[in-house]
């Protein structure tokens, strides 16, 4: 090469650094088009000039340029011809560090299996050349990869491995990333001390090293542990310090993580309103920075947010957006969070069988993942699902597994979902009739929720099924007492299903105790409530108290249309308790028109559906009715077989209840269906039997119950209608004399 020629080429490669220096200064400013264009003048002349190495340098930095301006393909190809100019100026350290780049682009398009390529093609080459460094850089990006895929303990490994490189290297600033790294994992396993030793050891390097945004993350991880230990103040502490650091530094990214943090800090306070406005401002500074991972951990945060505050349609929507988010960055550990409140979600509008597929998919990934409380939680969605669908034996298998997780979890952890198990399982034993068994569990939730202060907004859920338990053993006045402080308490704890849900309770202690127009309008409100909160099921419970009260004032079209209604409403929710209650009401009230076969037809299906739940009183009531029918036709064996199975499942179902004082009260609730089964006895001329049936239960619950009953039959009895026979105008003088001395008797 002659002289001229070597002294062009040098000027040439004092041209292309400067136009390099140029691009930088650019891109230093945040003017990134003018940059780019410095950098691509750079590598022609870098190449030109025969160059290569620089040419790869300047090339890097275009692709630098394209992640930032969020051309991800783009900037994989600018890598890849970067590779090339290394690999043929022989500088296998760089061509290792821009072939992890092209990994780092290709899991953030969640092309796993191509960054996990990259990753191990860099790591042969650092291996190669025995670079600790280089190869703890590979560890961690591959731990990053299993952690993505919900390997925690690969992902583990991998960090353990980054850890040690880095210490070889001297690496400290990169050492801190995988000892925080690593410290995430233990996190989510619970093992909360090594974790924040984790976190701890990170944060000392990055305030020694000066690393602001490394402080950052570290104590964004530190909050996190307090936080799923429910240490709430020192979480909001720690959240707060990193959002005013992160403000000074416009660190939006840290500004975003530390909301978040906060909003979940506010929702577990029961601030929902501050909780709805800190998550809004997450999900506003995410989508801005395009982080695809923080917009789907802030709108799975609105979402339960809006779960709890009853807009299930909107909650719904944004649940799904994190679905989908997390899916395309196949992200699992947010998958399996989100699939529970979808299947929430599902369960609370009314579509069981829907949210019976989400929840069994939640527990499978939470299975998979080793998060034994998100799978607790799952279990419990299906027990719950189970119940509502009137499988009970499969409810309480359920409850039973979830219970066995709760083993796993230390008590302060476990106290929320312990007291929910021991509430799901005493309505299972309500409707099954176990009055007993439904207080101690009542109070074994109590117990629960006292163990963690967090679980004070159960109380509401408490009272509710303490209202339930009282409501159907006969005890008004205790009854409304609960419901009302269920009401109270859901209000302030902002509640508004389990709100709902009390003010029906009320309204059926109200229909129970004859306060009929009182009873009509607290059904109306509570209905307007349930469509509020969109519950198909709450909405059908209400339409079918309407027609309860209906019955009672002999509003025969109103009581069946209203009927017709909650059996649509049951049989879209698949909801067979419902369902069954609302075939008994119609049921009832085809009786009172006089249309005793259509009548006949929906007890049966009545009964059917109450024998496949197991629900004893429901039964009472279906053969109660049955029987009132076939005395009706004078078919008075079959009347007193209704009845004789009807009085068996009432004296089961008293003798669970823990003291026989409160059997008076539970007793006189089937005064009726005593009244009537003596007055078949009578006719069947069994009047020592009826004697018998009536002192035994004025014995037990007292005279004036019954004695009002006979007397309500013996008046509706005719002794002078023209269409009577004198045979059956006599047998029914004789009828009423043989009631008077039923009750004269007592």
């Amino acid at each position: 090469m002659s002289t001229q020629d070597t002294e062009k080429q040098a000027r040439d490669l004092q041209q292309a650094e400067k136009r390099l220096q140029a691009g930088l200064e650019a891109y230093h400013e945040g003017k990134l088009d003018q940059a780019s264009d410095a950098f691509n003048d750079a590598e022609i002349r870098f190449r030109l000039s025969g160059d290569f190495k620089r040419a790869g340098d300047s090339r890097t930095l275009i692709a630098e340029v394209q992640r930032e301006n969020n051309a991800l393909e783009q900037a994989i190809t600018s890598y890849q011809r970067a590779i090339k100019f290394y690999r043929d100026s022989e500088h296998p350290l760089s061509e290792a560090a821009t072939i992890l780049s092209v990994g780092h682009i290709e899991r953030q398009l969640a092309h796993l299996d191509r960054a996990q390529d990259a990753y191990q093609q860099a790591q042969q080459i650092y291996r190669a050349h025995k670079n600790a460094q280089g190869i703890g850089n590979t560890e961690l990006a591959l731990g990053h990869i299993e952690l993505q895929r919900g390997n925690n303990e690969y992902a583990a490994e991998h960090y353990q491995d980054a850890i040690h490189f880095y210490k070889e290297a001297n690496d400290r600033i990169n050492l801190a990333d995988a000892s925080r790294s690593l410290a995430d994992i233990q996190r989510m396993k619970r093992d909360f001390e090594p974790a924040l030793a984790g976190y701890q050891q990170a944060l000392t390097i990055y305030q020694d090293t000066n690393d602001i945004f490394g402080t950052i993350d570290a104590q964004l991880g530190m909050a996190r542990i307090y936080l799923e230990r429910e240490q709430l103040e020192t979480a909001s502490n720690l959240f707060a310090e990193a959002f005013k650091t992160s403000n000074s530094l416009e660190y939006e990214l840290g500004e975003a993580d530390a909301d978040l943090g906060l909003a979940e800090v506010m929702l577990l306070q029961n601030e929902v309103g501050q909780a709805l406005i800190g998550a809004q401002s997450a999900l506003d500074l995410y989508t801005k920075q395009h982080n695809a991972l923080g917009n789907a951990n802030a709108n799975r945060v609105l979402g339960e947010i809006n779960l709890r505050r009853g807009q299930l349609t909107y909650a719904n929507s944004l649940l799904e957006r994190a679905a989908r988010t997390y899916k395309a960055i196949a992200y699992l550990i947010g998958q399996a969070e989100t699939a529970v409140d979808q299947a929430e979600a599902q369960y609370r509008s009314g579509f069981l069988e829907s949210a019976l597929k989400m929840f069994d998919n939640a527990r499978a990934q939470a299975h998979k993942l080793q998060n034994i409380l998100v799978e607790g939680h799952a279990i419990l969605g299906i027990a719950n699902t189970y119940q509502q669908m009137g499988r009970f034996q499969q409810a309480r298998n359920a409850y039973t597994e979830a219970q066995e997780r709760c083993q796993e979890l230390d008590p302060l952890t476990s106290a929320s979902l312990r007291a929910q198990i021991a509430l799901g399982t005493a309505q299972l034993f309500i409707y099954g009739g176990e009055l007993h068994e439904a207080e101690r569990l009542a109070q074994s939730a109590q117990e629960a929720i006292q163990q963690n202060k967090l679980a004070q907004n159960l109380q509401p859920l408490v009272e509710l099924v303490l209202g339930k338990r009282l409501l159907t053993s006969g005890d008004f006045s205790e009854a409304q007492q609960s419901f009302t402080r269920s009401q109270e308490q859901a209000e302030k704890f902002q509640e508004p299903l389990i709100a709902a849900q009390a003010l029906l309770g009320l309204g059926q202690v109200q229909l129970a105790s004859d306060e009929l127009d009182a009873a009509s309008e607290t059904f109306l409100a509570a209905g307007r409530q349930f469509q509020l909160v969109e519950s198909l099921e709450g909405d059908g419970s209400a339409v079918l108290s309407l027609s309860q009260v209906n019955i009672a004032k002999q509003s025969w079209d109103e009581a069946i249309n209203n009927g017709d209604a909650a059996i649509t409403r049951f049989k879209q929710a698949g909801n067979i308790l419902g369902l069954a209650d609302a075939f008994l009401s119609r049921g009832l009230a085809k009786r009172g028109q006089d249309e005793l076969d259509a009548a006949l037809t929906d007890f049966e299906e009545a009964l059917r559906l109450y024998h496949q739940a197991r629900r004893p009183l429901g039964v009472v009531d279906t053969r109660s009715a049955r029987a009132g029918i076939y005395l009706l036709r004078n078919e008075l064996e079959r009347a007193r077989d209704e009845e004789t199975k009807a009085l068996t499942q009432v004296e089961h179902v008293m003798n669970t209840l823990s003291q026989p004082e409160h059997w008076s009260k539970f007793l006189r609730q089937y005064a009726d269906l005593y009244a009537l089964t003596a007055v078949t006895d009578l006719r069947r001329d069994q009047n020592e039997q009826a004697r018998i049936l009536v002192h035994n239960f004025a014995r037990i619950a007292g005279s004036q119950e019954i004695v009002t009953r006979l007397k309500l039959y013996a008046n509706e009895i005719s002794t002078s209608d023209e269409e009577l026979s004198d045979d059956e105008k006599q047998a029914n003088k004789d009828l009423i004399r043989h009631i008077e001395q039923l009750y004269k008797g007592l």
